[in-house]
């Protein structure tokens, strides 16, 4: 079966803010926030979007912005662990550092291994992010302006921030040297997760997701595979042994890592595959943050294949 990619009108002219200083961030809060929203429009709902190791919230811009035009305010912290980060907070690193290039720096590519295998940083984005929950109001309000009512929010993130995603969503994991620690954060309705990690790596492990009840989009491709060599299935594990209800799978055949290029659009771009990602993550918004029956009725009819990409899709 093949479907039109999800595109709905109105597409909203986009603002943006790609250096939004809020009061009282969190001590440790690495740069500042990048926001894109509708402009002079009110926002359906917003979305945190948490960068994968080495990025930054100055990345994921397409994307972002194709959420921004659907109606969504997109709020993009940056961590401890981007390199930007790691190379402010070790002057020894910065002569030479190429920053775009830090996967052939021996020296950066160290310092982000330890960061992702480091339960401190897992738990510090954690803390980060509920740091920028703790100021929405006055966020919403610097860019989208004052509200009326509350908006409804998703945790959004790929790669170690698809981490981060299933961890507020609620995963549990195994800290070391802590045992079990569950953070679901309740003020999120929604979960998108893209190219996120299956048991036996960050604490994760059999049971895990049993505590998964919200929505929740798992997106990865048949050439996503884990650091430790496991194949793409390995990423479809939050999916597979999540609860059922509201819970979907999407797989690109032939995408990467890099699903696309959503991060950079030098890495392993296929458009495609990216105008795929787009579509699947706003009909996943519009459903479950806007409640639109266009963007219900395209979800529960996605059954096989759809795309220009061969998008297999599966929902439970």
């Amino acid at each position: 079966m093949t479907l039109p990619l999800y595109d709905p009108a109105p597409q909203r002219p986009v603002a943006s803010n790609t250096a939004l200083t809020v009061p009282d961030l969190p001590e440790g809060m690495h740069f500042p926030l990048v926001c894109r929203w509708p402009e002079g429009d009110a926002p359906k709902g917003y979305a945190i979007f948490c960068h994968g190791l080495g990025a930054s919230g100055r990345d994921y811009a397409k994307l972002s912005e194709r959420w921004a035009r659907g109606g969504y305010l997109v709020i993009h912290p940056t961590f401890a662990d981007s390199v930007e980060a790691v190379v402010a907070a070790d002057p020894a690193l910065a002569p030479g550092a190429d920053l775009e290039r830090w996967t052939e720096d021996p020296r950066l590519r160290q310092r982000l291994y330890e960061a992702l295998h480091s339960a401190p940083y897992w738990v510090d984005r954690i803390r980060i992010v509920r740091g920028v929950l703790d100021r929405l109001e006055t966020i919403v309000a610097a860019t989208c302006g004052p509200q009326a009512a509350p908006l409804r929010g998703a945790i959004a993130g790929h790669s170690f921030g698809a981490y981060t995603a299933q961890l507020l969503a609620g995963a549990e994991v195994d800290l070391p040297g802590e045992g079990p620690a569950q953070f679901r954060e309740g003020r999120f309705s929604a979960a998108i997760l893209l190219s996120a990690q299956g048991r036996d790596q960050q604490g994760l492990r059999a049971g895990s997701w049993d505590g998964i009840e919200g929505p929740m989009l798992n997106v990865t491709g048949t050439r996503d595979g884990g650091a430790k060599g496991q194949d793409w299935h390995w990423k479809t594990e939050p999916y597979d042994l999540a609860p059922p209800g509201d819970k979907y799978l999407a797989v690109l055949e032939g995408a990467d890592h890099f699903l696309g290029g959503i991060a950079r659009p030098n890495q392993s771009p296929a458009p495609a595959q990216g105008a795929a990602v787009r579509a699947l993550t706003l009909a996943f918004l519009d459903t479950y943050l806007a409640d639109e029956a266009e963007a219900k009725a395209w979800l529960a009819s996605a059954d096989d294949q759809m795309g220009e990409c061969g998008l297999i899709f599966a929902r439970k």
